[in-house]
């Protein structure tokens, strides 16, 4: 993903059983009275969804474009990212850079572009005093996007250092999990960064970005978003303006089906200046938020390893009770951050999904039985299932945790309009806390049963000493773990298990690759 602001911001499977699929009950909850969201500007191509509260104090603006990372052409990968980025960072027809942040100051309004592998999402947020004001520069930016030159070989630059120098060499985390899907999606659409490739990304001229811009960030492609205290028709001027965008065939191509290893498949990336082990663990399945079954993948995986949270299996067993490293999280969906919030980004949205477990960093001595803990618990939790008593408990947490996520204009209309996109009938956490009410241990069980997989699986790991790490997995000789401090005897005897645990990887199931050599 990449992300570029213009002018200030202040503040800061195993089987078992045949069971019905889980149904979907409606919404619990209804929005609020001044709240209304409309499928489509009337009169206008466009989607529109508009929710208006004339209480509030700002205005939030979101264009969604279908379009992605997914959209690049072969050899021109970071064509979309880098489209996106000169849309917001190079000024308008009628103002350069500079006297677009000038105008913009006084707003504290920064633009964002936010793009994944389906979608692009521009937004910002503004006072809702200075709407009037703030909204010409913002559908300037929209419509009629400067990109000159010096603009351009600077994001390009900018591109090219996010990728090799900020990906590949300061933060293995984010290295681990774009090498987990790279792996994952190999010669897919899905199966490159965001921001593109070196290769990609070098061969791109400022002609490819425009072409690029005018073919996928078009008005068969957006949908527009509107939350907050606009005045009342507001949302359709809006519509009439962005139906202005190029025009482009707004079909996709369908994607390729993507296979599931067979076994364990494990990619070593080398990287010497790593002074810490990060894991990441996943498979591809066949399962978005718009399957009948989703609400109780997604309670499995919070249960597994909610992210940022001490309630997950993985959390408390790698992290709390053997002080590993700072968090151990799993997910039903692709995820990625809200900035420094722990809540997932709205409107990264994708047609194809994958489950994945990922270890933050820990030492790279601790790395061998890191990995198998999260197995051990990854698999326990598979076959025994959560007990119905767990199930309660877990779930009055849940629907009362996961309303937190709403609490910002802007994010709930990120929601909205996902659900849109999702062709959801109600809000996708409403229809989740109810289908979480009316869930059985055993539905639940089935569910993952039958979508999740405990054997076979992709496995990156980010080390410093690839080649020892290789031989230490392929040997299936036990790896205990040090610690710096005593552990309880519940602890020390599931270590003892855990580090004979063989994951019967043979040498051509072991992969090392150079860090350099990555995208």
């Amino acid at each position: 993903m990449s992300r570029v602001g213009i002018g200030l911001v202040l503040a800061a499977f195993v089987g078992c059983a045949e069971l019905p699929p889980l149904k979907v009950p409606g919404p619990t909850t209804a929005r609020p009275p001044a709240t209304t969201i409309t499928s489509a500007a009337q009169a206008i191509a466009t989607p529109l969804v508009s929710r208006r509260d004339a209480t509030s104090k700002v205005v939030s603006f979101r264009v969604v474009f279908s379009s992605g990372s997914s959209d690049d052409p072969v050899g021109k990968e970071g064509a979309t990212s880098l489209a996106a980025d000169l849309t917001i960072d190079s000024g308008t027809k009628d103002l350069t850079i500079g006297e677009l942040t000038k105008r913009l100051y006084p707003f504290a309004a920064s633009i964002s572009a936010n793009v994944d592998r389906d979608t692009t999402v521009f937004e910002v947020e503004v006072a809702a005093d200075s709407v009037a004001a703030f909204y010409p520069l913002f559908r300037d930016v929209m419509l009629t996007p400067r990109m000159d030159a010096e603009s351009f070989a600077r994001d390009k630059a900018h591109a090219l250092s996010a990728l090799t120098d900020d990906l590949r060499s300061s933060n293995d985390e984010a290295l681990g999990k774009e090498a987990l899907a790279v792996m994952i999606y190999k010669g897919h659409p899905y199966g490159h960064p965001s921001v593109g490739t070196e290769a990609g990304l070098s061969s791109l001229t400022l002609t490819d970005v425009q072409a690029q811009r005018a073919r996928v960030f078009c008005k068969e492609r957006a949908t527009l978003g509107l939350a907050g205290g606009f005045p009342e028709g507001f949302d359709k001027t809006v519509a009439a303006d962005m139906a202005k965008l190029p025009a482009c065939a707004g079909s996709r191509a369908p994607l390729p089906v993507v296979s599931r290893s067979t076994g364990l498949k494990v990619l070593l990336v080398d990287k010497p200046s790593a002074e810490s082990t990060a894991i990441s663990i996943g498979f591809p399945y066949d399962v978005t938020r718009s399957d009948d079954e989703y609400p109780a993948l997604f309670f499995f995986a919070s249960y597994l390893g909610l992210h940022r949270q001490s309630a997950g299996v993985l959390y408390q067993e790698l992290r709390e009770s053997r002080g590993f490293n700072y968090g151990d999280y799993a997910y039903s969906e692709f995820f990625t951050q809200d900035g420094w919030a722990r809540y997932p980004a709205a409107n990264v949205v994708r047609r194809q999904q994958m489950f994945s477990i990922w270890l933050r960093p820990t030492k790279n001595a601790n790395g061998p039985f890191a990995l198998k803990g999260a197995l051990y618990f990854y698999r326990k939790l598979l076959q025994d299932g959560i007990s119905g008593a767990e199930l309660e408990r877990f779930r009055g947490f849940t629907s009362r945790y996961f309303a937190l996520e709403q609490q910002t204009e802007s994010r709930r209309l990120g929601y909205a309009m996902d659900d849109l996109a999702y062709g959801l009938k109600e809000p996708w956490l409403e229809r989740m806390r109810a289908a979480w009410q009316s869930m059985t241990a055993s539905q639940l069980k089935d569910i993952v049963s039958r979508k999740l997989t405990a054997s076979d699986l992709t496995i990156v790991i980010v080390t410093n000493n690839a080649a020892a790490l290789k031989k230490t997995l392929v040997s299936g000789t036990a790896t205990p773990p040090t610690y710096d401090s005593p552990k309880p005897a519940r602890v020390l005897n599931a270590d003892k298990e855990i580090s004979k645990l063989s994951l019967g990887l043979k040498d051509e199931d072991v992969t090392i690759v150079p860090v350099g050599t990555l995208f």
